[in-house]
């Protein structure tokens, strides 16, 4: 019979031994303890003082990551209104044929096949100039 893992915790310098459950449950509530030690260094306060004082650190710990949520949305959103700037303004620069056929594709979710049989054309040939007018897009949104 193969040897189960055994699981011992160090109490008093002692190795007593538990199960898996207890010994996980055990570093998991370690782990969050360190963790909030680490927050309350931060704000120059004990997790005993938070406690001392009916300060609940859940709240503040929900209320930091809310603010840091909120800032990496806002963020998130600026850049996407700078990159769509950025591609209007070059979208400007592309022939009517090949916005059109950028509106079908990308806008309009049609397929390559179904545009091709549209223009009557093999559905390589529109690949084809779906990957020229990209890398066309490419190029602009570098300089």
């Amino acid at each position: 019979m193969p040897e189960e893992n055994k699981y011992t915790l160090l109490v008093n310098k002692k190795r007593i031994p538990v199960t898996e459950e207890v010994y996980r449950a055990y570093y998991q509530l370690k782990e969050r303890e360190d963790y909030l030690d680490k927050l309350s260094q931060k704000y120059n306060m004990s997790f005993e003082e938070c406690e001392e004082k009916g300060i609940q650190v859940d709240y503040l710990l929900a209320s930091e990551q809310s603010i840091e949520d909120n800032l990496i949305e806002a963020e998130d959103k600026l850049i996407k209104a700078e990159m769509l700037a950025k591609l209007t303004e070059v979208m400007g620069k592309l022939s009517g044929q090949e916005l059109s056929m950028i509106n079908e594709l990308f806008f309009k979710g049609k397929s390559e096949r179904q545009l091709a049989r549209q223009l009557g054309v093999y559905q390589y040939a529109v690949h084809k100039r779906k990957v020229r007018i990209l890398e066309k897009l490419k190029k602009l949104l570098e300089i």
